[in-house]
């Protein structure tokens, strides 16, 4: 019984020991981790900086800087309902591929004329505004078009 008590006790500790290393602080109780500090030190400081190299003044400012990140993930977790936390993910998710998604200037010309086109055809009073002005809502919404169009191709929809 002593040997499966110092046992559990030894591991305990090493476990605590091993977690303990691994936080760099906490917010309300919320661990961050030096894996979380080091990923956003990266992009602060582009790869110069690491939690281990940075003095205490420094990690205590990148904690408190990393703090409200942690504030808000746990505060939208208990107010959000499950639907706003699904648009919330379903918009964050599209954002992302359309971000990854490639529109070529010539793709945007070619809806700008195609735009223009359908407007005169229409004999539309609406100013369209200049190729240069129009270029980047083109291009994200034919980034949108192509993203869904990607999942719509193997969509299976079914009418009941």
């Amino acid at each position: 019984m002593k040997k499966f008590l110092l046992i559990a006790g030894l591991a305990t500790v090493l476990s605590t020991t091993a977690i303990m290393a691994k936080t760099a602080g906490t917010v309300n109780g919320m661990i961050i981790t030096v894996d979380e500090a080091n990923k956003a030190l990266n992009v602060l400081t582009k790869g110069q900086k690491t939690w281990s190299t940075l003095p205490a003044e420094g990690q205590k400012q990148l904690i408190q800087m990393m703090a409200p990140s942690k504030l808000v993930a746990a505060e939208a977790d208990k107010s959000l309902t499950k639907k706003e936390k699904e648009a919330a993910l379903s918009g964050f998710w599209m954002q992302k591929h359309m971000a990854a998604t490639k529109v070529t200037d010539k793709e945007a010309q070619s809806a700008y004329d195609k735009m223009k086109a359908a407007a005169k055809k229409a004999n539309s009073k609406q100013k369209i505004p200049p190729f240069e002005a129009a270029k980047n809502n083109i291009k994200m919404q034919l980034a949108q078009e192509k993203v869904v169009a990607k999942l719509m191709k193997n969509a299976k929809i079914k009418v009941k």
